[in-house]
């Protein structure tokens, strides 16, 4: 259960892993950002809230025609934190397509552009089932761990919001350790997360 403060939690929890090699949370503390909560707008592109948050993501991003970027990382939520795709709008402002308003208590993550997100897709051949760019699994299995080693290029990246750097206190990451807790707890819990959290 989380803290009175839910990006404590999320900010603490990305921290335990921020020195770790090959793993979603050392990304996301090196080049993520912070996006607030912000309950869905009328006339938005429709929502779902089935679960399969990265490919729901991705979706509103593409039909927003620009207003929306697509944002992966982690997010806080009463259960706790987990791996997660929202959308986010040019105030840095989280507007989640999967979860009802007031689900997601806190979100951190890289902005993408869509169109680099989609190619990553094609590119690990995830169509049906796409787990997001920064999924474990996939990076380990099907992108020779291109993003999880050399992090997100800056060209695909859109740097809105504040650093999650500053909430976590680290400067840079130590290339030489490795993810503690093991891809599979991290693909696990995107499994969990798609199967309609």
């Amino acid at each position: 259960m989380p803290t009175a403060d839910p990006l404590d939690d999320l900010t603490h929890d990305l921290a335990l892993h921020a020195n770790d090699e090959l793993c979603p949370r050392a990304v996301v503390v090196a080049q993520g950002r912070v996006h607030t909560p912000t309950a869905w707008p009328a006339g938005m592109p429709r929502r779902s809230t089935g679960g399969r948050p990265f490919r729901n993501a991705l979706r509103v991003a593409r039909a927003s025609a620009g207003a929306l970027a697509y944002a992966e990382g982690f997010a806080v939520r009463e259960e706790g934190v987990v791996h997660h795709a929202w959308c986010v709008d040019a105030a840095a402002a989280a507007l989640d397509p999967t979860w009802a308003d007031g689900h997601g208590l806190g979100y951190i993550g890289v902005t993408l552009d869509w169109q680099w997100v989609e190619a990553v897709r094609r590119r690990t051949g995830t169509r049906t089932a796409f787990p997001g760019v920064l999924d474990a699994h996939t990076q380990h299995t099907r992108d020779a761990n291109r993003i999880l080693t050399y992090g997100i290029p800056p060209t695909a990246l859109l740097l809105v919001g504040a650093p999650a750097r500053a909430l976590t206190g680290l400067s840079s990451l130590s290339r030489s350790a490795r993810c503690g807790n093991g891809s599979r707890e991290e693909a696990g819990a995107a499994s969990k997360d798609r199967a309609g959290d």
